[in-house]
């Protein structure tokens, strides 16, 4: 896959993919937990989709997956946060990553 820079292999967005996976489980885990930092762990997983954005010339993919994660942040910030959307989210941004082309 081109990007800014040069390209990437299909195995390292491979890569990239299953590691936005699991940023994206951890979403669903430190609910359930109550994890006090979830909402900057949120923005953190964001800044770093932004800066992908970047990098990979602005895929439609990632503009989706941005809004879902706002929409997931948005969400834990209210104090009556519906879980079973929360959770409908996550699993939506799960199956956009899926999506990112590779090559």
């Amino acid at each position: 896959m081109k990007h800014i820079y040069g390209t990437f292999s299909a195995e390292q967005i491979h890569q990239q993919k299953e590691n936005l996976h699991n940023s994206i489980h951890w979403l669903l885990l430190y609910k359930e937990q109550q994890y006090p930092h979830l909402s900057s762990y949120i923005k953190s997983l964001m800044i770093r989709i932004s800066g992908l954005n970047k990098l990979l010339n602005e895929p439609a993919e990632l503009v989706t997956l941005l809004s879902l994660l706002q929409a997931i942040r948005d969400m834990n910030d209210s104090p009556d946060c519906d879980f079973k959307m929360y959770r409908k989210l996550v699993l939506d941004a799960h199956s956009i990553t899926d999506m990112i082309k590779e090559e």
